[in-house]
């Protein structure tokens, strides 16, 4: 179709970034030294220009480092509430004195019970006027909603077990992004529901690699689980040789430079994210 999208990853670290700030490995000593795309903040995406993915510390970094209009997002989809994807402090300056705007402005949260509570109990708690600029809906798996001009569906992470933690299929015409962190390999109801929609083709997916060159299957993935899962993908005809697969979501402690990840990617028919890259599909 003539409908494209676009993801633009914003930061692509796991929470403690790259490299980290207590640290002396040889990785986070390399990061420093290598700077450029070894350097990573906490992971948050952009899709086109109204949807935006997680909330993080960095959000404002990211502003400025990787501009975009704030005014033009609409929603906001948080995977969970670790503080690297969910920093609602930084909410706050949706409203006036600290951001003054068209009134009518809203940006929708899309989140579990856990990240909504936070939001409700931490910051609006200061500026109750939050509340009225950022409407509230609590995402559950497998129950698609519209958001914009997008339909979204909330899958089930195989991540922190305290919560429901969610990764999102989000589509938009014929186009498909999965953007698939904080999680393991897939669980099962997520291969069935992927492999009841018949109608999919996935343009990009998005794959947690926070364990990097390790084996890692729970919670978090690596390099060798990602090909497993694009494997799968690709034999389940959700995905084909033209769907672009990035790895994103690093640690030190998963091991590399961005060229080591880069090299590594492209030997498995993957390519690796770093700040600021955009991809259009």
């Amino acid at each position: 179709g003539l409908v494209s999208m676009k993801i633009t990853y914003l930061g692509t670290a796991a929470s403690e970034g790259l490299p980290a700030p207590f640290c002396t490995c040889e990785v986070c000593r390399r990061a420093r030294e290598a700077g450029g795309k070894s350097v990573r903040t906490r992971s948050q995406a952009l899709v086109d220009e109204s949807l935006l993915i997680d909330f993080p510390p960095d959000t404002y970094l990211h502003w400025l480092r990787t501009p975009f209009d704030f005014l033009k997002v609409t929603d906001l989809l948080v995977t969970h509430s670790h503080m690297d994807h969910w920093y609602p402090d930084d909410v706050q300056s949706v409203v006036p004195p600290y951001g003054h705007h068209d009134p009518s402005y809203t940006l929708t949260l899309h989140g579990n019970e856990r990240v909504i509570q936070m939001l409700e109990e931490g910051m609006a708690r200061e500026e109750p006027q939050i509340l009225e600029t950022v409407p509230r809906k609590v995402a559950k798996a497998f129950e698609t909603f519209a958001a914009g001009d997008y339909q979204v569906t909330p899958l089930p992470a195989d991540h922190c077990y305290t919560e429901k933690a969610l990764f999102y299929l989000i589509e938009k015409g014929d186009k498909a992004l999965l953007y698939a962190h904080d999680t393991g390999y897939f669980l099962e109801p997520v291969w069935e529901y992927l492999a009841s929609r018949k109608d999919l083709r996935l343009g990009l997916v998005s794959l947690d690699c926070t364990h990097g060159f390790d084996e890692n299957r729970q919670n978090h993935m690596g390099f060798s689980v990602n090909v497993q899962v694009r494997d799968r993908l690709v034999d389940m005809g959700r995905a084909d040789g033209d769907t672009l697969f990035v790895c994103n979501h690093f640690s030190h402690n998963g091991g590399g430079t961005y060229e080591e990840q880069a090299a590594r990617a492209k030997e498995l028919g993957l390519l690796v994210s770093y700040d600021g890259l955009t991809l259009e599909f």
